[in-house]
C-alpha cells in the first residue's frame, strides 16, 4: 500500500473514509475480482456484476444476486446480457437491479413452488425483449415433477428421414419417441396436431396400445356433385356412380349417412389443391431501443505490480446517435405492421379458399354408430331410403317385415332413440 500511504501523509483521513464507503455498499461488490475463491453469503438484494465493454462499445454484464421470488413467483438469480440483433447493445442497467434489461438476455429465476412445498426454477431466454425459446418452468408444488414450455419452440434436429430426435417417458422406458419423417406435406385445414410420415413406409403413428377418441363412427370425405345442397349431420344422401354425393333419389346407386361425430376421417386430401397455409412472415414486433448511458469501470493499468487502477468511461449515446436509434426504431415499428397487414391479407384470401374447397365435400359414415334423421323407429328396426318427391328421406322397417330388397338398401339398424326421437343406428356395411 506505499503508492497510497506514506510517512506523515496529510490525507490519510480521507483515504480511510475512501476505503470504508467502498466497503460499507455492500461485501465485495466493489472489491475487483482478480481470482481466487469468492467465500461468505450474500446479503438481502445484493449484486455481483461483471461487466466489460465490447465492440461498437456494446456493453455486455453479468449478474449474480440474490431475488428469489415468493410463494408461486420466481425471481432472477443469475442473468446474462449480450448484443441484440438489431445492432444495439444489450445491457442490464440500475444500480442493485439486475432484473432490468434491453434487447436479448438469459435468465436463471428462483423462487418457491405455488403450494406449501416445492421450488420453481425458471430458464428465461430473450431476443431484442421478445421471448424466443420461451420460459421453461421444471416445477414441483406437491406434485409429480412438471415441465412446462411456455410460447412458441421449435426442436430442429439435423437427421435424416428415420433416424432418431427425441424420446420422453418414465426412466428408461420411452412412452413417447419421435424419429424424423419428411414425406408429404400437412393437410391445410387447421388442426391442434401435424404429423408427416416416414418415407419408406408411409406411416405416421404406430401405437401399441388403443387409440381412443370421443367420436362414434368411422367417416370419409366425399365430393359432392354439382347441384347437391347442403347436406345436415344424419341426413341420408345418395351416392352416384360417378363415387359423388347427391340429394336426388334418381341419381343415386346406393345410399349413405352423413357423419355427425366422427372419431376418425378418412380421405382428408380435398384442400391440397389450394396450396400450403402461409407462414406468417412479420416476425416478432421491435422493441423499442434503449438509451445507452455512460458507463465507467476499474481496469487496471499495465506494468503496476501491486497492479493498480484507473475509471475508464465508455460514453454513452449522444443526442444525434440517440435520434438515429429511435429513427429507426420507428421505420422498423411501421415496417411490421405493414407486414402483419400483409400476414393478415394472405391469411384470409387462404382461408377463403379453403371454405370454398370445404363447401364441395362431406363426411359420410362408413363404419360405427349415427344419428339418423327418420322418426317414428324402434329399435331393432331397419333404417331404409325412400323416394321423398326428387330427394331422398327415410323409413324405419321392422325387421319381421323387411324385404330383401330393403334390407340390401338399408343404411343401418336401429339400436337406440335420441332424446330428440331421432333414430340412432349402427351403420350397415355394404
Amino acid at each position: 500500500m506505499a503508492d497510497f500511504f506514506y510517512d506523515g501523509m496529510p490525507n490519510v483521513n480521507e483515504r480511510l473514509n475512501l476505503l470504508y464507503t467502498a466497503f460499507s455498499t455492500g461485501p465485495y461488490n466493489a472489491l475487483p475480482l482478480t481470482g481466487g475463491a469468492l467465500t461468505g453469503p450474500l446479503t438481502s438484494a445484493s449484486t455481483i456484476t461483471a461487466t466489460r465493454v465490447g465492440t461498437a462499445g456494446i456493453v455486455e454484464q453479468m449478474a449474480l444476486v440474490t431475488n428469489s421470488g415468493g410463494a408461486g413467483i420466481s425471481g432472477t438469480a443469475i442473468r446474462f446480457g449480450y448484443p441484440g440483433t438489431n445492432g444495439y447493445g444489450s445491457r442490464i442497467v440500475g444500480a442493485g437491479d439486475p432484473t432490468a434489461s434491453s434487447a436479448g438476455y438469459t435468465a436463471f429465476e428462483t423462487g418457491t413452488g405455488a403450494g406449501a412445498s416445492g421450488y420453481r426454477e425458471v430458464v428465461r431466454i430473450t431476443e431484442t425483449g421478445a421471448v424466443l425459446i420461451g420460459a421453461k418452468t421444471l416445477e414441483n408444488s406437491g406434485q409429480p415433477d412438471l415441465l412446462q414450455v411456455h410460447g412458441p419452440m421449435r426442436i430442429s434436429s439435423p437427421v435424416s428421414s428415420g433416424a432418431f430426435i427425441m424420446a420422453a417417458g418414465y426412466k428408461n422406458s420411452p412412452s413417447f419417441v419421435l424419429y424424423g419423417g419428411d414425406g408429404g406435406t400437412f393437410n391445410q385445414p387447421s388442426s391442434v396436431l401435424y404429423m408427416t410420415k416416414a418415407e419408406v413406409t408411409a406411416r405416421s403413428i404406430s401405437a401399441n396400445g388403443t387409440v381412443n377418441t370421443g367420436g362414434n363412427d368411422y367417416a370419409e370425405y366425399v365430393h359432392k356433385c354439382l347441384g347437391c345442397g347442403i347436406v345436415a349431420r344424419g341426413q341420408i344422401v345418395g351416392i352416384t356412380a360417378g363415387n359423388t354425393i347427391t340429394d336426388q333419389w334418381a341419381d343415386a346407386v346406393m345410399f349413405a349417412i352423413k357423419s355427425t361425430m366422427p372419431s376418425f376421417v378418412g380421405g382428408d386430401t380435398w384442400a391440397s389443391s389450394i396450396g400450403p397455409r402461409p407462414d406468417p412472415q412479420a416476425g416478432p414486433a421491435p422493441v423499442q431501443p434503449p438509451r445507452r448511458l455512460d458507463v465507467t469501470e476499474q481496469q487496471p493499468l499495465p506494468d503496476t505490480n501491486p497492479p493498480q487502477y484507473q475509471d475508464v468511461l465508455t460514453p454513452g449515446d449522444t443526442d444525434a446517435e440517440w435520434a438515429v436509434k429511435q429513427a429507426t426504431y420507428a421505420a422498423a415499428l411501421a415496417a411490421h405492421a405493414a407486414a402483419v397487414q400483409q400476414d393478415a391479407e394472405a391469411l384470409a384470401t387462404f382461408e377463403a379458399a379453403l371454405e370454398v374447397a370445404r363447401q364441395k365435400v362431406d363426411r359420410i359414415a362408413i363404419a360405427g354408430r349415427v344419428p339418423v334423421n327418420v322418426l317414428g323407429a324402434q329399435p331393432g328396426d331397419y333404417i331404409v331410403p325412400v323416394q321423398d318427391g326428387d330427394g331422398i328421406a327415410g323409413a324405419a322397417v321392422h325387421a319381421d317385415d323387411i324385404t330383401m330388397a330393403q334390407y340390401l338398401r338399408a343404411v343401418g339398424r336401429v339400436i337406440s332413440i335420441e332424446s330428440d326421437g331421432r333414430a340412432y343406428v349402427m351403420v350397415k356395411a355394404v
